[in-house]
């Protein structure tokens, strides 16, 4: 099974690689950007359902459910930034619901929470002008975040790794979108996007 896993993860790199280099070529097929896109997300996928099948566990199945809703997500994304944005945050509140179904909240998830927030708020403060009339979206994103981070952090470390990379590669992309960061930015985004969600798929498998 550990070779059905690699292979899992050679191909989600393969499809990541390939969905950066064909969106960088003039006239290229929209359908073929978004079926690469989505399909590096579905071998993460692909790992949780191997891990459902394995154990049953209903927070699996809603885990499983919240990287099927992330890889639709990623689809919507490329069509429609606002849809694809509120679409990811079904897919967090899944991986939130499946974190408490796995662990109760404790004092723990509250600290982190607490901290995680008060960064937040301190960060976005001192670029509100930036952020324009989007600072209370991304506000309300952002407390999404710091919630699943928190919840994440009582859990498996794989669960708590693959959250806090997920986290920061919505920031970064974040800052792409407000910023004139190097193109190399965006691949270090979705790298680290694409990695978190194998790695919560994979702690769905192994635990």
């Amino acid at each position: 099974m550990s070779y059905i896993i690699c292979a899992a993860f050679a191909v989600m790199v393969f499809l990541y690689l390939a969905f950066q280099r064909i969106k960088k070529a003039t006239g290229h097929s929209k359908a073929r950007e978004i079926a690469l896109k989505c399909g590096a997300t579905a071998m993460a996928a692909f790992v949780a359902l191997l891990g459902c099948l394995k154990s049953g566990v209903p927070a699996h199945w809603l885990m499983l459910a919240g990287l099927v809703v992330c890889t639709i997500a990623d689809g919507v994304l490329c069509v429609h930034f606002i849809a694809g944005g509120a679409t990811f945050v079904l897919g967090h509140i899944l991986y939130m619901v499946a974190f408490c179904m796995m662990h109760r909240p404790n004092w723990q998830c509250a600290i982190v929470l607490l901290c995680l927030m008060g960064l937040s708020v301190a960060v976005m403060t001192r670029i509100r002008s930036m952020l324009g009339n989007k600072f209370v979206l991304i506000l309300a994103y952002a407390v999404i975040l710091c919630l699943m981070v928190s919840l994440a952090s009582i859990q498996a470390p794989m669960y708590l790794a693959g959250a806090i990379l997920f986290a920061v590669s919505d920031i970064l992309l974040g800052c792409l979108s407000i910023t004139h960061w190097k193109t190399q930015m965006d691949y270090v985004s979705l790298g680290m996007y694409y990695l978190g969600q194998f790695l919560l798929g994979l702690a769905v498998y192994l635990n």
